[in-house]
């Protein structure tokens, strides 16, 4: 059997909706396979877990979290390409004649749809980039962490204040346990280490 023909059969097993959908949108041009990826240097620009601060701070500037910028680099963010010759139909696009937005081809819930059947036929890397794909999901969760404000990347946790001042007290009991020897010291030169001192009678 030739490429060719192994090629036709495994699309003819496919539904009639993905096949019209591939019809349309072939997946040598749109899918997301062979969608440019980010670059190394640009992916180095991300935020890493290894180099972020403790959660806890002694300060409240950690107070309200600070929304990221939208013009940024991310690594979900890049996933998301449109061709400007063929633009994605799982995303919208911008009219440059009248510079409005025009919505995507496909809704978000027709996108859901065609995630889930493409992938239990094992076809989810042929369909164009989308925010409700796998990979888009996976990548945006590790971005924002659990649903709990101050657990994704770059966040930080108010907590209570006695987590805010633990960094400070213990640095201030290292300092002083460093400085008991001394301590002893002179207070054995003063004499105040000769025994207790007897209160006078009444």
């Amino acid at each position: 059997m030739s490429t060719t023909q192994a090629t036709t059969s495994l699309v003819n097993k496919l539904p009639v909706r993905l096949r019209n959908f591939f019809a349309r949108y072939p997946p040598q041009i749109y899918s997301a396979a062979v969608a440019p990826r980010p670059s190394p240097e640009e992916t180095t620009k991300a935020v890493s877990e290894e180099s972020l601060p403790s959660p806890y701070t002694p300060n409240r500037d950690a107070k309200g979290y600070k929304h990221p910028n939208p013009k940024e680099f991310s690594p979900s963010r890049a996933l998301l390409y449109s061709d400007p010759k063929h633009p994605n139909p799982f995303l919208p696009r911008k009219n440059f004649c009248s510079g409005k937005w025009i919505g995507p081809r496909y809704g978000l819930r027709t996108q859901v749809e065609l995630v889930k059947l493409a992938a239990k036929y094992n076809v989810e890397a042929l369909l164009p980039p989308g925010r409700k794909s796998t990979e888009y999901k996976e990548t945006r969760r590790a971005e924002r962490g659990l649903q709990i404000k101050g657990t994704g990347i770059g966040q930080k946790v108010k907590g209570h204040k006695w987590e805010r001042t633990m960094e400070a007290r213990l640095e201030d009991r290292r300092k002083a346990m460093m400085e008991m020897p001394e301590m002893i010291r002179l207070w054995k030169q003063r004499g105040h280490g000769r025994g207790w001192k007897k209160w006078p009678k009444r």
